[in-house]
């Protein structure tokens, strides 16, 4: 009997150093192995993060562009060209100005003009209106290549001149001095600065006067109504 618990005794002994002994056992999977699929394992997750991260994309600043500079302002040298300010027009219905054209005094259209000389035009007009034109009426410019002398555009009349009166009126020149055929047209303007009636011109031609030819003038019976630049 105590053989029998003696050898149970022991057996027990046996079965706990073997369970003992099991338990003290070496692992089975090397340290250093393991450690490196570790850290295999985090850099592939590593990677795979980087992968699905989307880089971050520069701002490009935008390239300024240059101010240009103001254009140069673009100057008309070619000298202006006088401009009629009115046609020939009739005036107002209620105006009573009016004029009709009778014809040249001297110089008539073609006359021939020596280069610079000083000379003055005279026209023949009669008043067929109802008002009196006074001295604040004027002999204005419309068109043409020749103006009056230094550059003259207007001559105011120098006397009034009633309803049916007939009327001389003058106006300076000088003739180019480039040769050629030198125009213009006129016309009589009231006091308040409206064209009425009927326009006058002049036509000559700057040149050689031929040998003996002589300007024709009309002498007037009464005294002519010159138009004079204020």
């Amino acid at each position: 009997m105590d053989t029998k618990k003696k050898f149970g005794g022991l057996l027990v002994i046996l079965i706990a150093i073997v369970v003992l002994s099991a338990c003290a056992a070496k692992p089975t999977v090397d340290p250093n192995q393991k450690s490196t699929e570790i850290a295999a394992t985090v850099q592939a997750e590593l990677t795979q993060i980087a992968l699905l991260t989307p880089s971050a994309t520069a701002t490009l600043e935008p390239t300024p562009t240059p101010t240009q500079a103001p254009p140069t302002p673009t100057v008309n040298t070619t000298p202006a060209t006088a401009t009629p300010t009115a046609k020939p027009t009739v005036p107002p219905a209620l105006s009573g100005d009016n004029s009709r054209f009778i014809g040249d005094v001297n110089y008539p259209d073609g006359e021939i003009v020596k280069a610079g000389t000083s000379f003055t035009k005279t026209w023949t007009f009669i008043n067929n209106g109802t008002t009196t034109w006074t001295k604040d009426y004027s002999l204005i410019y419309l068109e043409g290549n020749l103006l009056g002398a230094n550059g003259a555009t207007f001559f105011k009349l120098t006397k009034d001149v009633a309803p049916g009166e007939t009327a001389e009126i003058s106006a300076k020149f000088i003739a180019p001095t480039t040769n050629g055929r030198y125009t213009s047209s006129w016309k009589l303007y009231s006091a308040s600065g409206y064209p009425f009636g009927e326009y006058c011109s002049i036509d000559i031609t700057v040149g050689t006067p031929s040998t003996g030819t002589v300007t024709a003038t009309t002498e007037a019976t009464t005294a002519p109504t010159s138009a004079t630049t204020p």
